[in-house]
């Protein structure tokens, strides 16, 4: 039997003859179709025939007709008209030829540049709608179209919530897609603007890495992650992203309303200083040199607390560590010193968490990987001082960007870990985060070693920490951390992306 709305194509709905089928979603079926009386294209869309006999259904499509009406931004795609043919509800658009964002993204994450000019066309069209009192409740890349010349539309109004309105949503259900939902929305508290501008940070941070901000096939911790979870930071996904993105989308994805942005430009304005280097006023942090000196590493916190890293721009935390810089939020004050006083006394105690930087004896070798040990570490004279805290400013040309520096466990590999017995190109590896230890730098130049011949083609490796993978939460293979080993643009050397927020340079 042919699918419904095959059977259209070449057939008269009305004053309309069907062209085409250009796509389904949600509740409707979208063709290309010529109005004969305007004698003009316009894009239809029809309500299911299985959705026209439930009010409920009926009620949803006739709001998105309503609310995409009455807004007039060049970013929402204009609406003709809209009525019931036949028993069937229809709603008649501007033909707009074009990808959605979803299609675009199957190529791969996209340039920053690129993707903050998308998401600031979108935030106009939000602003636009949460100045009518209208949120849009479903802002993903399946509803952006983008055209051929990146001007970007908001499309899809169909679980539109009005200030004041019935909610549509039904008993024990709630509307939308959950992988782009608001914390609030999951506990079925009262939508605001500010859940929109949650959804398109999950939208910017698609773009950027290529995945989705909590990538699960699970509901269950999906659910988890976007109550739970703090915001992923781009740049930890995809190193060629630039790190001032972290605190925007950490900001724009906010567990609590209060705590986003004040409206969808606001966040599109951020994304676009993140894109130049430029401080944020509303989010101040200084435009980092990643080469320039850094404070000295620390562990990571324990469960439940959120570290910081000296002289990066990760978080709003990050002003309480930083002299002449005044923190964003009160309310972040006591936990921030907490998590920072709590670091400083596991340092100090010498107490070893997380995945790379405990200190004590090497990882036991493994029927999986029996030669992957920990790899003779530099010798330092007896009674001598550790290395010092002060570091250039500058590095060789042609050398990856080294995280400077001791780590904690006081060991410097800053000029390189050399594998024995070997040289030239992908013998030499070093720490690409700050959480990243000489030690594990070492395991992973060693497994990258093992794994085949030195190459720049993508490859996997599997290495051992300082404790065993699977108490860190990271990405594991029993107790190996998975890392990703891949060359990025005109690079010369080789990136190993993984573990629990690890990054090693193998050159």
């Amino acid at each position: 039997m042919e699918p419904v709305g095959v059977s259209r194509i070449g057939k008269r709905f009305g004053k309309y003859e069907i062209v085409s089928l250009l796509g389904r979603g949600g509740m409707g079926e979208v063709y290309e179709a010529r109005d004969v009386e305007k004698r003009r294209v316009v894009a239809l869309k029809i309500l299911i025939e299985q959705f026209s006999r439930d009010p409920d259904y009926r009620s949803r499509f006739t709001r998105e007709a309503h609310a995409a009406a009455q807004l007039q931004e060049p970013h929402v795609i204009p609406i003709h008209d809209w009525g019931e043919i036949d028993g069937s509800l229809y709603i008649d658009m501007r033909m707009v030829r074009g990808t959605d964002l979803r299609k675009v993204l199957r190529s791969g994450p996209m340039p920053p540049d690129r993707v903050v000019h998308i998401v600031s066309q979108i935030a106009s069209a939000l602003d636009a709608a949460h100045a009518d009192g209208l949120i849009h409740r479903d802002v993903k890349p399946e509803n952006i179209i983008v055209t051929s010349d990146d001007f970007a539309y908001l499309l899809d109004f169909g679980i539109a919530e009005k200030t004041g309105d019935v909610r549509l949503t039904q008993a024990g259900m709630t509307v939308g897609s959950l992988a782009y939902m608001a914390p609030e929305r999951l506990n079925n508290q009262p939508t605001t603007a500010a859940a929109d501008v949650y959804s398109l940070a999950c939208v910017l941070h698609e773009a950027l890495t290529g995945q989705s901000p909590y990538a699960t096939d699970s509901m269950q911790q999906l659910l988890t992650a976007h109550l739970y979870t703090p915001p992923p930071r781009p740049s930890a996904v995809n190193p060629r992203v630039p790190a001032f993105f972290d605190p925007v989308v950490e900001r724009g994805m906010a567990k609590e309303p209060d705590d986003r942005y004040g409206s969808a430009g606001a966040f599109a304005r951020a994304a676009g200083r993140a894109s130049t280097g430029t401080p944020s006023p509303s989010q101040p942090f200084p435009t980092i040199d990643p080469y320039a000196t850094q404070a000295a590493p620390h562990t990571l916190a324990p469960t439940g607390l959120q570290h910081t890293r000296v002289g990066t721009p990760t978080s709003t935390a990050d002003s309480l560590v930083r002299p002449n810089v005044e923190p964003s939020r009160k309310k972040w004050v006591v936990p921030a010193v907490i998590a920072v006083s709590v670091a400083m006394l596991l340092a100090a105690g010498g107490i070893a968490i997380g995945m790379m930087v405990g200190q004590g004896s090497s990882p036991e070798p493994t029927a999986a990987n029996p030669t992957l040990t920990r790899l003779p570490a530099p010798d330092r004279p007896a009674g001598s001082a550790p290395p010092s805290r002060s570091y250039p400013q500058t590095r060789p040309a042609g050398l990856p960007p080294t995280v400077p520096g001791v780590d904690a466990n006081d060991e410097s590999c800053e000029s390189g870990i050399a594998y024995p017995g070997a040289g030239g190109q992908y013998s030499r590896s070093s720490r690409g985060t700050v959480e990243t230890s000489c030690l594990f730098a070492r395991n992973v130049l060693q497994a990258f070693r093992e794994a085949g011949p030195p190459s720049s083609a993508p490859r996997t490796v599997y290495a051992l920490g300082a404790v065993s993978c699977r108490s860190t939460g990271g990405r594991c293979s029993g107790d190996h951390f998975v890392m990703e080993c891949a060359t990025y643009g005109t690079d010369d050397w080789v990136t190993c992306t993984g573990g629990k927020n690890a990054r090693v340079y193998i050159y």
